[in-house]
């Protein structure tokens, strides 16, 4: 492997990993030492620097001492693999491969073990210290407006993706970090058009467009600034502070629900429950801010009206509409579940059906159910699919009679 790293510099890393460090506390000493500047791609370098020469030490005979380790029980008999490894001790489900030998006269099982391999994978508390460490700065001071109005605002975001790079293609509006900002600071400014006495928010999922870079096949190729990992999630807590909620006036509450790319692993099986998403609305709690997460659903009684949130991938959005207010709605008052995850406000519908679509998925006397516009603009992916929208968010207001009136932005 490559290394924009000195031999020296590799060694001393490696030096204070043999002493108990941690991948991360041994590259960040290592740095200032050298007055170097440290980022989470120089943890995952070392990482990778680590994990490399450990596969060529454990992909040979890592667990294979002929005596010491025959696998041979005291009848004559063979172990199987599983009493091998308990027998001596040996994590099972961190054995890569495996091989019975018995040409040797003592049989034993050559284990090659991916053990060290998953040091790669840094602690949630390391996760946090780097976080913390970068939002040290960062200081909460509330707007208010004490001439505004009685009424009371909840603003909707959905699919933020922060890191998505989209450039040059044909129907599809550009998208940057730079410009997710700007939109998020021109969506603060047409709330405070408003001039609500309180204001909620309520974000839908898809903060970031990926913690690893693998969420989806292909996705480093539209990554921005290889924004990943911790300082992925430092970036969209400063970017929704600066640039959005510390602008906006009489702000109350914030609820977010997780989105499929807001997980901490490659595999959508590891993560379900939305890691990263959690991990930004910890670090806007240390900023000061009142935050509720949940990886699925949130229901939220705002004046009179009952908001149920989800972002849409998960299986319950195949529930009808009745069914998740039976589920998570409030009898007697007005039930309005607001969805994102299509990056559309149309829904999931095949050809003929999108011809005459409604941007409302669902509605009746006392409920409503509705797909919230997208921040993020759309990929390769979506424009080879012939998706396209327009960026946007949502406000809704109690109309005085008990019922939403619900106003779309494009921005």
């Amino acid at each position: 492997m490559k290394s924009n790293y000195s031999n020296e510099q590799i060694e001393r890393v490696i030096s204070l990993v043999d002493e108990g460090l941690s991948i991360t506390k041994a590259s960040i000493i290592m740095c200032n030492e050298n007055g170097l500047p440290y980022s989470d791609s120089v943890r995952r370098h070392f990482s990778n620097v680590i994990n490399t020469q450990t596969e060529t030490k454990t992909d040979t005979v890592q667990y294979s001492q002929e005596v010491s380790m025959s696998a041979q029980k005291k009848d004559g008999s063979i172990m199987s693999i599983d009493e091998y490894c308990q027998a001596y001790g040996i994590p099972f489900e961190q054995a890569r491969t495996y091989k019975l030998v018995t040409h040797t006269g003592t049989p034993y099982y050559n284990i090659a073990s991916n053990v060290l391999e998953q040091e790669s994978y840094v602690s949630e508390q390391e996760l946090k210290d780097l976080i913390k460490e970068g939002l040290e700065s960062v200081k909460l001071t509330s707007k208010t407006n004490a001439n505004a109005s009685n009424y009371v605002g909840v603003v909707k975001l959905a699919d933020l993706h922060l890191g998505a790079y989209v450039d040059n293609l044909i129907r599809t509006k550009n998208f940057s970090i730079d410009i997710l900002a700007n939109k998020l600071f021109d969506a603060a400014n047409e709330v405070n058009k408003r001039d609500y006495s309180v204001v909620h928010i309520h974000i839908l999922g898809d903060l970031i467009e990926s913690f690893t870079g693998l969420s989806h096949k292909n996705t480093w190729k539209g990554l921005d600034k290889a924004m990943v990992g911790a300082e992925a999630v430092k970036l969209v807590v400063k970017i929704l502070h600066d640039n959005f909620l510390s602008r906006i006036n009489n702000l109350c509450e914030v609820k977010v629900v997780a989105g499929n790319h807001d997980r901490v692993t490659s595999d959508n099986k590891e993560d379900v429950q939305g890691g990263a998403a959690n991990l930004v609305c910890w670090g806007l709690e240390l900023i000061g801010y009142k935050i509720e997460f949940n990886p699925l659903v949130i229901t939220h009684y705002v004046d009179g009206i009952c908001h149920i949130l989800t972002h849409g991938h998960h299986p319950i959005s195949k529930k009808s509409t009745k069914q998740l207010c039976w589920d998570y709605g409030m009898q007697g008052v007005y039930n309005l579940i607001c969805e994102g995850h299509l990056h559309s406000i149309i829904q999931k519908l095949n050809v003929n059906q999108r011809d005459s679509y409604q941007t409302i998925k669902d509605d009746a006397v006392d409920h409503r159910r509705i797909n919230c516009p997208s921040f993020f603009t759309g990929n390769f992916f979506s424009e080879s699919l012939g998706y396209t929208s327009e960026s946007g968010f949502i406000i809704t207001e109690n109309n005085g009679k008990g019922v939403p009136n619900v106003f779309y932005y494009a921005i």
